[in-house]
């Protein structure tokens, strides 16, 4: 008998989580904290960094190897290599170390001035609905992006990144909700991006 009653009362609790939680992934989450100038340096970084990273590894080693048989032919008293090829190589070195660490610097600083902008105006918010998500700022409704238009995400050390077409992108911080919060957005565009409802 207290068997079939502890069975009873494990369904009822079980049914009951699978109604909160249905519930929970109804409800609208609100964000609403401020991006900062280091979360843009931080997406650029990444975005940069993927772009380049074979061009700049090439770059890496052929200029270790000239750099190398330069010096070797030196100590060898074969100066075979001239002061030109030198500095060719030297202004490659240097232009491809600027992209990999200068110019996700720069971008990150031009976004940030751009969204500094767009904040003048009143605060921004996103509202996460079910099936999309809303920009505000103010009371004002700027758009709605449908989580089936998501055509990526990206997670970075500090952010969450939303791509979606004609290079839309939505930026948030994860610590700008709490965890539950998080990972219910998570599912939920993951949901929709799974589905096939692009």
């Amino acid at each position: 008998m207290s068997l079939f009653y502890l069975k009873n009362i494990t369904s009822v609790i079980i049914e009951w989580r699978k109604k909160m939680n249905h519930n929970d992934m109804e409800r609208p989450i609100i964000y609403n904290k401020p991006l900062q100038k280091e979360d843009f340096i931080e997406w650029m970084n990444e975005m940069v960094r993927k772009r380049i990273k074979i061009p700049f590894n090439i770059v890496l080693i052929f200029t270790a190897l000239f750099y190398i048989l330069f010096l070797v032919l030196t100590i060898l008293g074969m100066k075979t290599v001239s002061i030109w090829y030198v500095l060719l190589v030297s202004i490659c070195f240097i232009t491809a170390l600027f992209f990999q660490y200068g110019m996700p610097r720069i971008l990150g600083q031009l976004r940030y001035n751009q969204y500094c902008f767009t904040r003048s105006n009143g605060n921004r918010t996103i509202v996460f609905f079910e099936d999309y998500l809303e920009l505000k700022v103010g009371n004002e409704q700027i758009t709605i992006l449908p989580y089936g238009n998501i055509r990526k995400t990206a997670i970075t050390e500090h952010l969450y990144v939303m791509a979606f077409p004609n290079y839309v992108q939505c930026i948030v911080r994860q610590d700008g909700f709490s965890e539950n919060d998080f990972n219910i957005i998570q599912e939920r565009i993951n949901e929709k991006t799974k589905n096939g409802d692009k």
